[in-house]
């Protein structure tokens, strides 16, 4: 063709390609082709030759871009004109169900538990891009819509804020400002940082008052049982009394330095230094 090149058509760029082969076409003054209704009558001797030839050429280029699979939409087809409405029959039905399936997807995506929200943000904005890639079209009202149509079920205080707005207030900008800082909000208020925040509060009561606290929900970071701080773990007291015996026998024996660390160490639960 010329030079010009066109990526053989597939099951997902047929719109990109009909309009790569209209310009084509166009180029090579062969546009006129698609159209059944141009097509001379046989009494037309001379324009019936020409046009054939025309014709044939306008095929060629159509054919020369088509696959193996596509060439069977077309198989037995006489005319440009022919070929041209099969291949849009086909693939209009195509895209229509590929689009439907892209809005369903788009409508009905939801937030994954455990999924961070800038990430479930752009998984929203493809699903979008992908149906102004079929033609189709999604505003960002659109996409804020979507994003919150599905969150998990811990956004549902700042839905109800949200809701209160009016719908010129709900850009994406704002809604997903709005989001990232909820996210942020509840990441400080995990119970890994809830835990942090009450030991120090048991903590203090206890020092305070008398070891009065409540400590059941408190875990002591050694062995990893609740209802006790480290300081007065029996597991931890009980290595320490262990520790202080055998440095103790090792000193009264009168044993040398080497040995008294490999003692110590074996009771510690290391492995011996040879």
């Amino acid at each position: 063709m010329g030079g010009i090149k066109i990526d053989k058509l597939t099951e997902t760029n047929f719109p990109e390609w009909r309009q790569r082969i209209e310009m084509v076409l166009a180029l090579r003054d062969l546009d006129n082709m698609l159209d059944a209704d141009g097509k001379p009558t046989v009494a037309e001797t001379r324009e019936l030759a020409v046009w054939k030839r025309r014709d044939t050429k306008a095929s060629a280029i159509i054919g020369l871009t088509l696959g193996s699979e596509q060439l069977e939409h077309v198989s037995g087809r006489k005319t440009t004109s022919e070929m041209w409405s099969t291949l849009q029959g086909v693939f209009q039905r195509k895209i229509l169900m590929n689009k439907m399936k892209a809005r369903r997807e788009f409508y009905t995506v939801e937030m994954s538990v455990g999924e961070g929200m800038l990430g479930y943000i752009n998984r929203v904005r493809n699903l979008g891009e992908n149906i102004k890639a079929m033609g189709g079209e999604v505003t960002e009202m659109d996409v804020a819509m979507s994003v919150l149509n599905r969150l998990t079920s811990k956004y549902k205080n700042l839905l109800v804020a949200l809701d209160a707005k009016g719908e010129d207030e709900l850009s994406l900008d704002f809604v997903k400002s709005r989001l990232l800082q909820e996210e942020r909000q509840q990441a400080d208020k995990s119970p890994a940082t809830k835990r942090i925040g009450d030991m120090a509060l048991v903590g203090a009561n206890y020092r305070g008052q008398g070891r009065r606290a409540d400590l059941s929900k408190i875990e002591c970071y050694y062995c990893h049982t609740f209802g006790h701080i480290s300081r007065d773990c029996p597991e931890l007291k009980a290595k320490k009394q262990r520790q202080d015996k055998v440095a103790a026998i090792a000193a009264d024996d009168g044993s040398d330095s080497d040995d008294a660390i490999c003692l110590v160490g074996n009771a510690a639960g290391t492995d011996d230094i040879s």
